[in-house]
């Protein structure tokens, strides 16, 4: 037997990998680019993750509603 979770969910859920892997590469990228030495790159790296995630995350539960809201106004969906 599967078992899934409730659709409610569905946005924090959405939120929380969204975030974590929009932290975990946007982290990573800035760190590389910003080491002069890439000895304690991985160490640095998630300090920078720790950080930025739960701003990500909180940014994601926030915007993707209202980007929802304005491409159901721009955009024709087709009822088939």
């Amino acid at each position: 037997m599967q078992y899934k979770l409730a659709n409610r969910y569905r946005p924090v859920l959405f939120a929380l990998i969204m975030s974590c892997s929009t932290a975990l590469i946007v982290s990573g990228i800035i760190m590389y680019l910003q080491q002069d030495s890439k000895n304690s790159f991985v160490l640095k790296w998630f300090g920078a993750f720790i950080v930025a995630w739960p701003i990500v995350f909180v940014a994601i539960l926030v915007i993707a509603p209202l980007v929802n809201k304005a491409l159901d106004r721009l955009i024709e969906v087709n009822q088939e």
